[in-house]
């Protein structure tokens, strides 16, 4: 557990580093991209796409709006999966455990933005000294050394000691409270699909939404075919409305 923990670290670390943030911020960043390479590290990758997955679906219809956002994509999407793998737990309980640590780790992502305000400030005192060959150390350096002690070190300690306390929790806690947690976890997805579909629903595409639901509750396919079969139909319904598109039609 020691080497995993150590590589989740890192990994989080590298996810919130200054200088990834522009190496395709938001694929990087997505749960179920960042929860695979966590599953890969952790020796389970399986489990961490379908945690991943999990937890992308709650924040499908996340908006980052002037570079706030409602929850801190490494703590989500990295940290919660580790610890749910490690404490062979179920998908459904680590939604709800990301629902926790991602808003946790809005504290770091606070104390971070406020601490790089000062870095700033004393990068200002080296261009008034036309000092620029330091700027690097107050524009770089720091911020990511910064970046280790809020999100690397955390990772590490949450996989590395809180994986058998929430296992022991998990194991001891009454039938009902399981239960309840893993109801909780399965809505959340749901309210993730809702809050995206609220802002880019059609009604005219109303009838995949019903084709969608009958093929799982009904045909109980699984959600690669689901997938597979949604996208055949939006590439046959952009080939059949082709002309009209070109010409800046709905």
């Amino acid at each position: 557990m020691l080497i995993q923990s150590i590589l989740v670290a890192f990994w989080a670390w590298f996810n919130g580093m200054v200088v990834s943030e522009y190496l395709v911020w938001i694929v990087r960043g997505a749960p179920l991209v960042s929860g695979t390479i966590t599953g890969i590290l952790m020796g389970d990758w399986r489990s961490g796409a379908m945690i991943g997955a999990t937890i992308q679906l709650l924040y499908m219809g996340q908006v980052t709006v002037g570079g706030i956002s409602s929850y801190d994509k490494s703590y989500a999407g990295i940290i919660a999966t580790a610890v749910t793998i490690a404490s062979h737990q179920t998908p459904e309980i680590g939604i709800t455990l990301a629902v926790a640590l991602g808003t946790l780790g809005l504290i770091a992502s606070n104390i971070f933005m406020t601490v790089c305000v000062a870095f700033v400030h004393m990068a200002d005192k080296y261009v008034e000294e036309g000092k620029t060959n330091r700027i690097w150390i107050y524009n770089w350096l720091l911020p990511n050394l910064l970046c280790g002690l809020l999100w690397g070190i955390p990772a590490f300690l949450a996989v590395y000691f809180g994986s058998s306390y929430l296992e022991a929790f998990m194991n001891h806690i009454p039938a009902f409270v399981s239960k309840a947690l893993t109801t909780v976890g399965m809505i959340l997805p749901a309210l993730g699909i809702a809050m995206m579909l609220k802002t880019v629903f059609n009604p005219r595409f109303s009838p995949f939404i019903v084709v969608g639901f009958l093929c799982v509750a009904y045909l109980h396919m699984d959600i690669i075919a689901c997938a597979l079969l949604g996208g055949a139909c939006a590439v046959l319904y952009w080939t059949l409305n082709l002309d009209k598109l070109t010409e800046g039609g709905n």
